[in-house]
């Protein structure tokens, strides 16, 4: 017997949310007075505290920080100037950035319920909720025309709001708001007396709201967004002879400027290569930025951990398979290495320029990020690269066994260049393969 797999609460919750529109709640982070200057109602609602729960949030802070102390202590001593070296304390650095993310959200969440408080605004007729500190709070605001039925709320363990004791509420458009925690009697009466005040008509009953159906999620909804937003939604895919195609054919053919008139080897092209992949990485947490909005705060350094942590990994791979086309000796020095990169700016410009191209011609100019998700975005670049590398280390083995230095490095070009092409369409929609 099939038993039909129950919705996500929360994810059906944000879809009704986007079909709202602009009435949708707009999330954000206030720094600075946490009351709107010329507010028509401001107050700081009760802010319950249980101290369980702050002991329990201070011990997942301290088991979470501690590593990270750790490490921090650790890649803070001595710096040598070698490669080895280098590579242990980039890596222990991005390991740090990425695991003070789950450290400053933990922490986030022990001040909050140790010293945070919950405010409630009203301002230009909408309604805004937040929870922080006196200058600093997280929160939504909310349309008045979505705002029915204030009222008095009990607790309830089951929609997880057990913790607030007695409080407020309120819904909107079908979800219930609650806000404030172990308020009753007068101060409860007041404060509702007050609001249905400021919105008369939340007594009302809910307005028809137009029937607005769930765009698909991913490649069919950026389908559809397309035809209304994009003015270049009747062009055909991105193509070979597309303007970022074409820069991209060219980026990937200046190396040969370097094989025939600076006799680069192949040590040089696959640092190269590696170094791509940094530009990959910076043009694709600008689109993270664009879908997550001040969320990227969050997003950002994790992706920056991550994705340099394995940047710093590879290094260590081609200076150890390639390395003896760069440096004399096995222990190559920080200055040797900063050399090599200076030798190959003229190359990774080209590169630099091309992925800035894609990037304004198809990300932002055709709004391939309509829907799109910052979690999907985060782990775009992984599959491109890895497959590119593949391919790529496949021929600079090729090279050294062919022991034939133009012609197999004129090969792994070609390698390279087809399977950076090849993602490229694959990438921004192209039907068909050249």
């Amino acid at each position: 017997m099939n038993n039909p797999r129950k919705p996500n609460r929360f994810a059906a919750k944000r879809k009704r949310m986007q079909a709202l529109g602009q009435l949708a709640p707009r999330f954000g982070i206030a720094i600075g007075p946490q009351f709107p200057m010329g507010s028509d109602y401001s107050v700081v609602l009760p802010f319950r505290r249980s101290p369980v729960v702050i002991l329990i949030s201070g011990v997942f802070l301290a088991i979470f920080a501690l590593p990270l102390l750790s490490v921090v202590g650790g890649v803070t001593g001595q710096l040598e100037d070698n490669l080895f070296s280098l590579v242990a304390f980039l890596f222990g650095l991005f390991w740090a950035l990425g695991w003070s993310v789950g450290v400053f959200i933990l922490a986030a969440v022990f001040l909050a319920v140790t010293f945070g408080r919950e405010t409630l605004a009203v301002k230009d007729s909408e309604l805004i909720l937040r929870i922080g500190f006196p200058m600093f709070g997280f929160g939504a605001r909310y349309s008045p025309a979505l705002i029915r039925n204030f009222r008095r709320q009990q607790p309830d363990e089951v929609t997880g709001t057990g913790w607030r004791g007695e409080h407020l509420a309120f819904d909107y458009a079908g979800d219930t708001i609650g806000f404030g925690s172990a308020i009753g009697g007068a101060q409860a009466q007041q404060m509702l007396d007050r609001l249905e005040q400021l919105f008369p008509q939340s007594n009302d009953p809910l307005p028809q709201l137009p029937k607005v159906e769930i765009a698909p999620v991913g490649k069919e909804k950026a389908e559809i967004q397309h035809a209304t937003l994009d003015p270049f939604a009747q062009e055909e895919s991105i193509r070979w002879h597309s303007m970022s195609s074409l820069a991209l054919i060219a980026a990937n053919l200046f190396p040969l400027f370097g094989i025939l008139f600076l006799d680069w080897e192949i040590g040089e092209i696959m640092l190269l290569f590696w170094a791509e992949s940094a530009v990959i990485g910076f043009y694709n947490l600008l689109k993270m930025a664009q879908l997550a909005s001040w969320a990227i705060l969050f997003y950002g350094p994790f992706f920056v951990g991550h994705y340099g942590g394995f940047m710093v990994g590879h290094l260590l791979f081609i200076y150890a398979f390639f390395g003896d086309n760069l440096a004399e000796g096995a222990d190559i020095s920080i200055s040797e290495l900063v050399a090599d990169m200076l030798r190959l700016a003229p190359a990774l410009l080209g590169f630099f320029l091309s992925h800035g191209i894609s990037y304004f011609t198809n990300f932002r100019g055709r709004h391939e990020y309509i829907g799109r998700n910052v979690g999907a975005q985060m782990g775009q670049p992984y599959k491109r690269i890895i497959i590119m590398h593949i391919t790529i280390i496949f021929g600079g083995f090729l090279v050294m066994l062919l022991e034939t230095a133009l012609p197999a490095l004129l090969l792994l070009i070609v390698l390279k260049l087809s399977a950076d092409l090849r993602a490229h369409l694959k990438e921004h929609g192209n039907p068909t393969q050249p």
